[in-house]
């Protein structure tokens, strides 16, 4: 992988919808990853920054809540890897080993990221909020959490931003 100046992080939009965005949080002891749907990135605070939702009910959400720094790792698209990250738990199967994916261990933060990602957003939480604290203006929460299972949203400031070798243009 290597690194690159988060204002080179170009198409937000497309990679969050082309590729597999994949959350990973724990340390090299104990981790767990998981396909994230809602994501951004902005500027706050003074910072480069992502947005993360995770819901509550999902096994990474112990790790995410422990965790000082998380990655996300923008990997290929496919149907294999929505079912293993996106369906699995984390807790019953290897997700790794079901599809092929590796985790890469960055020493110096004890945080796992994805060897095969296309971009990879090294994160360190700033805070988080309950959504199901939240006020709302619409009626989205009724549409979205019938089973008021809510998301915790994370603002993440990005530390690093890496491009797989391949992919640097």
């Amino acid at each position: 992988m290597l690194k690159q100046d988060v204002l080179s992080f170009s198409d937000c939009f497309t990679t969050f919808r082309d590729l597999c965005p994949i959350l990973t949080c724990g340390t090299k002891d104990a981790a767990n990853s998981m396909m994230v749907n809602w994501g951004g990135l902005g500027y706050l605070w003074g910072k480069m920054v992502c947005f993360i939702f995770v819901r509550k009910d999902r096994y990474t959400f112990n790790f995410s809540e422990k965790s000082p720094m998380f990655s996300l790792s923008f990997v290929n698209l496919t149907p294999e890897i929505i079912n293993v990250f996106g369906k699995q738990s984390g807790k019953s199967v290897d997700k790794f080993a079901l599809t092929g994916l590796h985790k890469c261990l960055d020493i110096d933060n004890n945080l796992y990221s994805i060897a095969e990602a296309k971009k990879v957003l090294k994160l360190r939480k700033l805070c988080e909020f309950d959504l199901a604290k939240a006020q709302y203006f619409t009626d989205i929460p009724t549409a979205i959490y019938k089973d008021k299972e809510y998301h915790v949203l994370y603002i993440c400031e990005i530390t690093q931003y890496l491009i797989g070798e391949e992919d640097e243009k």
